[in-house]
């Protein structure tokens, strides 16, 4: 896979994880939970896809990343229910 269709890809999971935590403002879901969300909802991706599109939205400060239960890492909106950051 060329860089320019890794890109494209990525965009295009970071799209559906946005519009998924966007939509639902209090879910917040650990990296493995997400990519099985996103297979579930006919994504072929593994952990480092999700990881890749997760790192994008976190740039522009779209998603949140937080500490988690057991160690874990978790990853929510950075918007609240009524639109604010």
């Amino acid at each position: 896979m060329n860089s320019t269709q890794e890109e494209n890809d990525t965009v295009e999971i970071a799209d559906e994880i946005f519009n998924y935590l966007s939509e639902h403002t209090k879910q917040m879901d650990s990296l493995e939970g997400i990519a099985k969300w996103l297979k579930q909802h006919g994504y072929p991706v593994g952990l480092e896809d999700t990881e890749r599109a997760l790192e994008y939205l976190k740039g522009p400060g779209l998603v949140i990343e937080s500490p988690g239960r057991h160690g874990t890492t978790v990853y929510k909106s950075a918007y609240t229910s009524t639109g604010e950051s």
